[in-house]
């Protein structure tokens, strides 16, 4: 009919998975594959999704699983160097569908999950610097797409979740890092059209800083990289999985 979930309940032992849960290279081990995308080649981005989810993998889990993380070189569809949150939950939001396709396209299968990861800039009124102007703060957004499927739920979600909705189409979760202020230096820059990784390699004289550590490990003195400066968000974007039981399914474009 026309509705978006099935409803599911956790039975102890018995965990039910679809051929669609199964690891398109048939392994005869058991073993199942958790398919992920991220919408970027950036070895630091996708390296804090990898611990996103390892970090939630249940230990007690009746499923050995195996995580693939593949990234993909996909159009944000924003500027870049987004500002606001409108434009940067965009370009997340379409860096995961993208994703999302692009890893059907390569392996012929659509992936459990999709991540998005676009960091962007926004002026603050409510900050001012020592001559009274606006303040530039740095942040970024998550996108997860994808469905609450029975292999996810036996491996990511909460213990309690006794009950929760089997998505028919893929669904949008989204979640906000934390933010900081940018030196005057830096935003000097950026008011001039400069990118913030470009102003960053000037004012700290690295080069690619935007691959590693980030502004944020520059300015905290490594205390947090740019990789623990996502995953905290990523996990919080992930919480329709982690608690399936109340988080209900609103759907999205049916890429299935």
């Amino acid at each position: 009919g026309n509705s978006r979930y099935f409803i599911h309940c956790r039975v102890p032992v018995i965990l039910i998975i679809t051929m669609a849960d199964l690891s398109p290279t048939g392994r005869k081990d058991g073993t199942q594959l958790l398919r992920i995308a991220v919408g970027t080649k950036n070895p630091c981005k996708i390296d804090s999704v990898k611990k996103a989810i390892n970090q939630l993998i249940k230990t007690d889990s009746q499923c050995n699983v195996e995580i693939h993380v593949e990234g993909f070189a996909v159009d944000s569809g924003v500027s870049d160097q987004p500002f606001g949150d409108e434009d940067t939950i965009q370009g997340a939001k379409t860096r995961a569908m993208k994703a999302y396709q692009a890893y059907r396209e390569a392996n012929k299968v659509f992936p459990h999950l999709s991540f998005g990861l676009e960091g962007g800039l926004e002026w603050s009124s409510l900050a001012l610097d020592h001559e009274g102007n606006k303040t530039l703060w740095c942040m970024a957004w998550m996108a997860v797409y994808g469905k609450r499927k029975p292999l996810l739920v036996e491996v990511m979600a909460s213990r309690e979740s006794s009950c929760w909705l089997s998505d028919k189409k893929p669904v949008f979760s989204l979640a906000k890092t934390a933010s900081f202020m940018l030196p005057s230096a830096m935003s000097d820059l950026i008011k001039k059209g400069m990118e913030l990784g470009h102003a960053d390699d000037k004012i700290s004289g690295r080069k690619m800083s935007k691959q590693g550590s980030g502004t944020v490990g520059y300015l905290t003195d490594g205390m947090i990289d740019r990789s623990a400066y996502y995953q905290h968000a990523l996990i919080l974007a992930l919480v329709p999985w982690i608690r399936p039981d109340v988080y209900s399914s609103k759907g999205s474009p049916n890429l299935t």
